[in-house]
């Protein structure tokens, strides 16, 4: 599915293996944050969560009380609508996909 760029979407940032994860889970970065706005949306006032999957090592996104418990994931980054994750928040969750990168 092509998704038109849109410059005000959320977008994580241009290099980092979460970078290079999250366009292998979702296949563009546009694709991404054209999801990432969807589960916002579903999600109203409780927002989403960024996750990375334990057990299969994939990333996904998570809303709370409404995708049921999440015992087999990590929480990356969680955003409501209007927030924008700050760099250090991206470097948190590069940095623990490096982890489990190196522990799998």
């Amino acid at each position: 599915m092509a998704v038109d760029p849109d410059p005000d979407r959320l977008l994580p940032p241009a290099a980092g293996l979460i970078t290079m994860r999250i366009t292998r889970e979702f296949g563009s970065l546009e694709e991404f944050s054209h999801s990432l706005e969807r589960a916002l949306a579903r999600g109203g006032e409780r927002g989403a969560t960024i996750v990375a999957v334990l057990d299969r090592g994939d990333l996904a996104v998570h809303i709370p009380r409404e995708d049921g418990p999440s015992w087999n994931t990590v929480p990356l980054i969680h955003l409501r609508r209007g927030d924008e994750p700050t760099s250090e928040q991206w470097a948190v969750a590069n940095a623990i996909i490096e982890k489990r990168e190196r522990y799998r």
